[in-house]
């Protein structure tokens, strides 16, 4: 295991600032859909967030993202239901035609009950590690322990706030919608 960068004023501040780009981004997705490219991205600021020494232990337990769709696991069932209908058609040479056609449109049907935060990780699940980190930061500036000057500590102390607003606003929205 690489050894854990120091988190310096300059890279709090700089940090801030990347998590409300990020949010504001996040914003403009389908919440409660798995989006591959911004799971490969989430995973990329996981991995730069948990290279600082005061974020690492803190943020242990956030993981990496799984960026599997819908159309993914419908594949696969579908391949599946494939590679059993000609075992099946082979083994049982009277299996009628529709049964084997009303079990695919079942299991088609089938995927599309199953949520995607089931087998991937949703935007608003990303959303949530974002908010993790956030809190962590707001953790740090408080605290103090990096002795930013008065301006610096109110600039980074607004900007994390916009960031935490933003991104809770997004996750209380997609709850919303849920009910």
């Amino acid at each position: 295991m690489e050894q854990p960068q120091q988190l310096t004023r300059s890279e709090l501040y700089k940090l801030s600032h990347q998590c409300l780009e990020y949010a504001r981004r996040l914003a403009t997705h389908d919440q409660g859909e798995v989006n591959r490219e911004l799971c490969r991205e989430y995973n990329r600021f996981l991995d730069h967030v948990h290279s600082y020494d005061l974020l690492r232990q803190p943020l242990a337990r956030l993981r990496p993202a799984r960026g599997i769709t819908r159309w993914m696991v419908l594949a696969a069932v579908l391949l599946v239901w494939l590679l059993l209908s000609m075992v099946g058609s082979w083994v049982f040479e009277q299996l009628p035609l529709m049964l084997l056609l009303g079990i695919s449109t079942m299991l088609i049907f089938m995927v599309y009950l199953v949520p995607p935060a089931a087998y991937g990780t949703s935007v608003e699940q990303i959303e949530g590690g974002v908010l993790a980190v956030v809190t962590e930061l707001q953790k740090i500036l408080a605290s103090e322990q990096l002795g930013l000057s008065e301006a610096a500590f109110f600039v980074v102390r607004d900007v994390l706030q916009e960031a935490s607003d933003e991104l809770r606003q997004q996750v209380y929205l997609s709850r919303a919608e849920l009910r």
